[in-house]
């Protein structure tokens, strides 16, 4: 009987001992400290200025990805797979059951035999001669086009644009996570199955395709379209391609890639999507609007993919109107000095210094050129998306009205400022912009990016004019 008990106690010290050990072990890995690697500095012109996160060797591994594990030698596929269907059966799971699987293309035709230098695959790799060099090189064709595109999402908007430059890295993460389609082809094809017909699928472009500055998603859900694919869709072989007569409904894969093409803009006519109004006069672009009454012609009549198209046309003109109305009260404030704060009180931005810019900042600037940037950038958008995926709730009682009273905010807000500038005149008060618009515990990571937030207790307090 006290044997039994001495055998339990010791099989439950070494289960103890063992738990406790993993989680140290755990614990170190977690935390420790990143090599940096690859990782030490930026790209780009302003790759001085900005240091990847982490997080950038997945998002972007052809500039930054290092194999980081302790396995030496050099393997065959099927022994990749042999010891990974105990380490991530789920991976071995997933590409079983592919055509990758089928094809015999196994670990190493990827990801390379060495596994000291093991890489991830851009869409060269995926592109090689007698496997997808078709639809790598109509990806690549985008190119040419302009923005946007999916070719031009990480290196040319991203990294180039100086986007890592205006806020700081962390907070910018999502922008790199979904612009990094640019640099792997599973932003579309999950892996390790990558299977077409998840890609042909809505959710799959509504995983980047979503929130504020691109409502994709939400306006093709609430579109015709979206909800007959919604009722119906789990009744849909997704293995079909995108042509007449195989879906009830169109998708986003069904127009922007019609027929297969891995040319998502080839047909594009609007620019930054939307923010930059269209010249229906500029050469191109009756071929363009053509090709989208063509595919519309797969279901609908040419009279009304026509009609519909122009009417979206004129409500996307309407918006431009409002924000440039508002534009104009906001240059005029800045032109007489009555921004409360002017670009010169305001912390410098690296690339600019005080200059002043009302397009793509969300931070460092007034309040009124906030709501005009939201006015054009997430409101303009918003309808522009709704109005070209027929979503009239979005188009005109959500993204509309706001953009309204978005136009309203800014001429109150110019009028408040202007009177207030007349009455300090009259009294003689002369204003000196409070020191909160130069210095901050967030301010300050905005003007040295490849320094760290200061902690509460480092920060030292603001003196602010009395």
């Amino acid at each position: 009987m006290n044997m039994n008990k001495n055998i339990k106690k010791i099989f439950l010290f070494v289960v103890v001992f063992t738990l406790v050990s993993y989680g140290f072990v755990t614990v170190a890995n977690v935390h420790a400290e990143v090599k940096l690697g690859k990782l030490a500095n930026g790209e780009g012109k302003w790759g001085k200025f900005w240091k990847p996160i982490e997080m950038y060797q997945w998002w972007d591994p052809e500039h930054y990805f290092e194999p980081d594990n302790d396995v030496e030698g050099t393997f065959s596929g099927a022994e990749c797979l042999n010891c990974h269907k105990t380490i991530t059966p789920g991976i071995v799971n997933d590409w079983k059951a592919s055509k990758h699987s089928a094809a015999l293309v196994t670990c190493d035709k990827c990801h390379g035999n060495d596994h000291q230098k093991l890489g991830m695959s851009p869409p060269d790799t995926c592109g090689v001669d007698g496997c997808h060099a078709k639809q790598v090189k109509q990806f690549k064709s985008e190119l040419e086009t302009g923005h946007p595109s999916h070719a031009r999402a990480f290196h040319p908007d991203v990294v180039e644009a100086g986007w890592q430059i205006s806020k700081p890295q962390p907070e910018v993460a999502g922008c790199a996570q979904c612009h990094s389609i640019e640099n792997k082809c599973d932003a579309c094809h999950f892996r390790h199955s990558f299977k077409a017909s998840e890609a042909r699928q809505p959710e799959t472009c509504g995983y980047c395709h979503n929130g504020p500055d691109h409502r994709d998603i939400e306006c093709y859900q609430s579109s015709a379209h979206g909800v007959i694919t919604r009722i119906d869709g789990d009744n849909w072989d997704w293995n079909k391609t995108s042509e007449a007569g195989n879906y009830r409904a169109p998708t986003c894969a069904y127009c922007h890639m019609h027929k297969g093409t891995h040319n998502a803009v080839e047909n594009t006519v609007y620019a930054h999507m939307g923010v930059l109004e269209v010249d229906r006069g500029a050469e191109g672009y009756a071929s363009k609007r053509k090709a989208w009454v063509n595919i519309c012609n797969d279901c609908h009549s040419s009279r009304f993919a026509a009609a519909y198209l122009r009417g979206a046309d004129e409500t996307v003109k309407v918006s431009h109107a409002k924000v440039r109305e508002a534009k104009a009260v906001i240059e005029d404030l800045h032109k007489d000095g009555f921004l409360e704060a002017m670009p010169k009180d305001l912390a410098p931005f690296l690339d600019e210094g005080h200059k002043w810019n009302l397009g793509g900042r969300m931070y460092n600037i007034t309040e009124i050129e906030r709501t005009w940037f939201d006015m054009l950038v997430y409101q303009g958008t918003t309808i522009f998306k709704a109005a070209f995926h027929m979503a009239a709730d979005w188009q005109t009682y959500v993204a509309a009205f706001q953009q309204d009273e978005s136009l309203l905010k800014v001429k109150s807000e110019a009028s408040k400022l202007r009177r207030i500038k007349a009455l300090e005149e009259k009294a003689g008060i002369s204003h000196v912009p409070y020191d909160f618009w130069k210095k901050g515990e967030y301010t300050d990571s905005l003007t040295v990016i490849d320094k760290p937030v200061k902690s509460e207790s480092e920060h030292p307090k603001a003196e602010h004019p009395k």
